[in-house]
């Protein structure tokens, strides 16, 4: 029995070798060479028309102590203009952003102003008076709640796009006598493009 056995396990270790080098596969290869990967440019732009006839592109708009805005009485608003562009290359695939803001510094009287001035961001249209698109508008909130984290603006912004943005500014009529005669100075306001998932 055992010989028959062992004849069987002989048999079958000969069949797998034989089946399996018993036949060949064709292949063939090519390759790639040179290769170059690269990634998109992202490009946000801010851009003002107050000091030139035409729309004028910065990375940082220098503003420089200049007054955008008139003096504020409470229970007043005012109101200012800027563009946003995205300029970033992508070769041929869609870069376009969603825009966030936040007040990143500011010095004189914040303390004092940072609750009383409310400010909004929409897209700009003809509206007399805010020039702001209610339908597309970050809603009010104060400097203070600018300052705490970045908020969500109108947009998208798509690649190649200038799109026009109204600041409105508003003095609660709350706010009497603890707030005249200051002023905040050094405010800086960041915008941030974010790539559309």
């Amino acid at each position: 029995m055992k010989k028959i056995l062992f004849g069987f396990l002989g048999i079958f270790l000969v069949i797998g070798i034989v089946a399996g080098t018993g036949y060949a596969l064709f292949s063939s290869k090519v390759s790639m060479t040179g290769v170059v990967l690269g990634t998109a440019t992202p490009s946000l732009e801010i851009g003002t028309d107050k000091f030139t006839p035409e729309v004028t592109w910065y990375t940082t708009l220098p503003v420089d102590g200049q007054p955008l805005f008139k003096l504020f009485l409470p229970g007043e608003m005012d109101w200012g203009e800027f563009w946003l562009r995205n300029s970033s290359t992508a070769n041929g695939v869609p870069l376009d952003f969603n825009l966030e803001g936040r007040i990143t510094s500011a010095g004189g009287d914040w303390g004092l102003l940072k609750d009383a001035i409310k400010m909004r961001i929409c897209l700009y249209n003809d509206t007399p008076g805010n020039h702001c698109d209610t339908d597309k508008t970050t809603g009010w909130m104060t400097l203070a709640d600018w300052n705490t984290a970045a908020r969500s603006l109108p947009g998208p912004l798509l690649q190649g796009a200038p799109v026009h943005y109204a600041i409105n500014l508003y003095i609660d009529p709350s706010f009497g006598n603890a707030i005249a005669n200051k002023a905040i100075t050094g405010l800086n306001f960041e915008i941030t493009g974010t790539q559309v998932p």
